[in-house]
């Protein structure tokens, strides 16, 4: 008999692959009743590009969606479109390293507007970490290919490889497990982290999926 499929629950920050490049989950937004899921555009070798989850050990790879959107300058993100139904679109944030709360809850967006803001991201390779903002700026120009990008946050939170499309968020400790989402992760560099701010990515008609 053919082995059953369960559920698979993808919360921001688990990894994600197009078996050429390794991401993390950002996070899901609905539009036209549709659900998708957010990550970094670099992600993908090209639009339509399809996605799997990275499992656990001894586990399989569970197929996602395809990336329909994707952009890797202005703003590097892209959209993953949930078609397979086993694959629940969970508004939560992965923090596999605590024990207290090892899954946050997802239940407002806001704007990450002031330098020194204290922020956290959950990424696949390095887990969650955080810092502070650094920098806002409105343009940032690549120095290796000249690709522009804006509306920037800069931060020195741990970023590597592997993190790029992880949520960024903010919290407050008398709210946990509920959090705040603000960003998502596009690169890293030089003990800095970068992201875009949720409400500079969203495309018309898309809203973040909130509890």
């Amino acid at each position: 008999m053919p082995r059953q499929t369960s559920n698979l629950r993808l919360l921001g920050g688990d990894g994600i692959t197009d078996f050429h490049t390794v991401c993390s989950a950002g996070f899901w937004v609905r539009s036209a009743g549709r659900e998708f899921l957010a990550t970094a555009g670099h992600c993908a070798q090209r639009t339509n590009d399809k996605f799997n989850n990275m499992p656990s050990v001894g586990q399989d790879y569970t197929f996602i969606g395809q990336m329909i959107i994707r952009d890797i300058e202005g703003f590097d993100r892209g959209y993953i479109m949930k078609t397979n139904s086993k694959v629940l679109a969970t508004p939560m944030i992965r923090d596999r390293d605590n024990d207290d709360y090892p899954e946050l809850e997802i239940m407002a967006v806001t704007d990450p507007d002031t330098e020194g803001m204290p922020i956290c991201k959950s990424g696949f390779t390095t887990g969650v970490t955080c810092g502070r903002i650094l920098g806002i700026t409105d343009t940032l120009t690549r120095e290796q290919d000249g690709l522009v990008f804006h509306d920037v946050i800069i931060t020195n939170m741990e970023c590597t490889g592997g993190d790029s499309g992880g949520p960024v968020y903010v919290y407050l400790d008398e709210l946990l497990p509920t959090v705040m989402i603000v960003g998502l992760v596009y690169a890293a560099g030089g003990g800095l982290c970068l992201f875009h701010p949720v409400n500079s990515i969203l495309l018309p008609g898309m809203e973040v999926i909130t509890f």
